[in-house]
């Protein structure tokens, strides 16, 4: 199979894993049998060790009557918290106080119970919780049969060279494109990795890009030496040498500004807003806003030296910015945006924005604005009977 027959994207090929279809090597069937138990488990370890899809995995294989809660980290307060599970179960916690949200969550485990269903809490990301935050998790775990001393926590280790290769294996084999990669280039890509599963996936798909761009038949130890420098080139661009021998300036970074989110008139948060925070219904966002009339990932405001900027992410019910509704605009001083029920109040120094950040049409339309993928973390799992 030559580059001509490279027909299958190599995102796809090597695309963030799916709990139906995940590669188990010796580790991984030594954590899921730690996990398939039924007193409470935590499974720990190294970044992108494949904790997260095995937590997924777990979770999509349970029986039916099952129910799952999931509670995805970074957490910093008991908030958060609550707001997150009871999200999970399709409740709605924004207008109770954290009692109420504690009564009615454990209402909702009984009458589960009473069901005759198991009710399984997931905790990824476990290394992003406060002391705060697990002190919440304790606090609904309460009512669990086991016993401390049954409490059983599982390292998975970070993988093996032998197992990055299989695993760079079985992803070809999937798409029967085994051939495509000699034994010597799956080495080096195990050997460029650090040992993360994550960087492997990146590193296959510049090297496939490549392979099609040079028109090669396969993609062989000088193609992933390659796609490596290509992606080192990336990462390190801001420190380049320029042809006078002088190091590039530092990337400028917007200016301070928050967001004040209110429901009902009642302030729920103040968030610190970067170069790029998107805003929407799912935990993938840095601002997660459980509501259903919000989209996933509804809006994302983009931070510029010269000021901020709001775009919205083709959502169902819009983006209203000072009673408005906008596709994209230069975000001033006491500007108020609506999502669904939600409002947040924009703060930032006055002498932004007195220029206009905004990048034109054809380049946003160039560059979609993805979420971002956090990478994987130390990660437990907690099965509530």
């Amino acid at each position: 199979m030559g580059a001509a027959q490279l027909l299958v994207s190599p995102a796809r090929v090597f695309a963030r894993p799916t709990a139906d279809q995940i590669w188990l090597g010796p580790r991984q069937q030594a954590a899921l049998s730690h996990l398939s138990g039924t007193k409470t488990r935590i499974l720990i370890g190294p970044p992108s060790s494949g904790k997260s899809t095995l937590l997924g995995h777990v979770a999509s294989r349970l029986p039916p009557e099952s129910v799952v809660l999931n509670c995805r980290g970074p957490k910093e307060d008991p908030t958060a918290v609550l707001a997150s599970v009871l999200l999970s179960a399709d409740l709605a916690p924004w207008e109770l106080s954290e009692i109420e949200q504690r009564n009615l969550f454990t209402v909702f485990v009984h009458q589960r119970r009473l069901q005759g269903r198991r009710v399984v809490l997931v905790i990824d990301d476990a290394h992003s919780f406060t002391d705060a935050a697990w002190e919440e998790i304790e606090r609904l775990l309460a009512f669990k049969v086991d016993k401390p001393s049954q409490v059983k926590v599982h390292v998975l280790e970070a993988p093996s060279q032998d197992d990055l290769v299989s695993y760079v294996g079985w992803r070809l084999s999937r798409f029967e494109m085994g051939e495509l990669v000699t034994p010597e280039a799956c080495n080096t890509i195990a050997q460029l990795s650090g040992a993360r599963y994550a960087v492997v996936n990146i590193l296959c798909q510049m090297a496939l890009l490549l392979l099609r761009r040079l028109e090669l038949e396969r993609v062989d130890e000088h193609v992933v030496k390659q796609a490596a420098a290509s992606l080192r080139d990336r990462q390190t661009i801001a420190h380049d040498v320029t042809e006078t021998g002088e190091k590039e300036p530092p990337v400028e970074m917007p200016p301070q500004g928050y967001l004040l989110i209110s429901r009902g008139g009642k302030l729920l948060n103040r968030v610190t807003l970067g170069p790029r925070t998107l805003i929407g219904r799912s935990e993938h966002n840095d601002v997660c806003l459980p509501s259903p009339y919000l989209s996933r990932h509804h809006a994302v405001v983009i931070g510029t030296p010269e000021g901020y900027y709001v775009v919205d992410l083709n959502s169902v019910n819009g983006l209203i910015l000072n009673g408005e509704q906008v596709d994209r605009a230069v975000l001033c001083d006491e500007d108020v945006m609506s999502l669904g029920p939600f409002r947040m109040k924009v703060q930032i120094p006055e002498w932004v924005a007195h220029g206009s950040p905004l990048p034109d049409y054809e380049s946003l339309a160039d560059t979609a604005v993805m979420p971002q993928e956090q990478p994987s973390q130390p990660s437990s799992m907690r099965r509530v009977k």
